[in-house]
């Protein structure tokens, strides 16, 4: 092992170099690459033969998707490269990471040769879906917050117009009773509306408290 190949093996992130032919096939890789399949470097080689597409071979998706980023960089003359996607390790479990690729000068047999450098980043990926999750559950509460609010104002401008119809209709009725107390049937009249009215005016009040009770919790 060389110098330059010793330092990488210390490294605490994958790297990885490949021909880029339709296999993607690795000419070289150090030991955190390998470390991030699950597999040594003999198994992994006696597995796929070192070819990206044989381990992809079950997730044609993601390596379809990848390999049309490197691609598609190389033909706009790209110098580097970056995506994110999935490692499924021999033991099931899947590993996210970021990947950082760049198009050196060298070739083989004519075909161009890249160096791959990655990393896990699935520790990052899930907190950012709690943080996503965390906030579609703040805004939906504010959400709700703001709905309580506007049905709030309306119900209280309800409640104040109905307050006010019924407490004009009892000193109305009063101011009539009081005029016309030698006269019976309207006094007797006045004090129905005045009974009535109270009555609805202390249901609708009772009502309103409750509803504040229950929204208060």
């Amino acid at each position: 092992m060389s110098e330059y190949e010793t330092i990488i093996e210390g490294m605490h992130f994958g790297v990885s170099k490949h021909l880029m032919d339709k296999h993607y096939t690795i000419l070289w890789a150090n030991g955190n690459a390998y470390e991030l399949t699950g597999y040594t470097k003999n198994e992994f080689s006696s597995r796929y033969q070192n070819k990206v597409d044989e381990y992809y071979k079950e997730d044609r998706e993601t390596f379809d998707r990848v390999t049309r980023v490197i691609e598609e960089s190389y033909q706009r003359q790209k110098k580097v490269y970056s995506f994110e996607c999935p490692i499924r390790s021999k033991r099931g479990t899947v590993t996210w990471i970021q990947m950082n690729g760049i198009f050196s000068k060298e070739t083989y047999r004519g075909v161009p040769i890249i160096w791959n450098v990655f990393f896990d980043i699935t520790d990052t990926l899930d907190a950012k879906k709690e943080l996503a999750k965390a906030r579609k559950e703040l805004d939906y509460e504010l959400q709700k917050t703001d709905k309580m609010k506007e049905w709030m104002e309306a119900f209280l401008i309800e409640l104040n117009h109905d307050v006010c119809s019924l407490v004009n209709i009892i000193t109305g009725m009063t101011d009539v009773a009081e005029i016309y107390l030698t006269d019976q049937k309207t006094c007797e009249k006045c004090l129905r509306m005045i009974s009535e009215s109270s009555r609805k005016l202390k249901k609708r009040i009772h009502k309103a408290r409750s509803i504040f009770q229950e929204e208060a919790g």
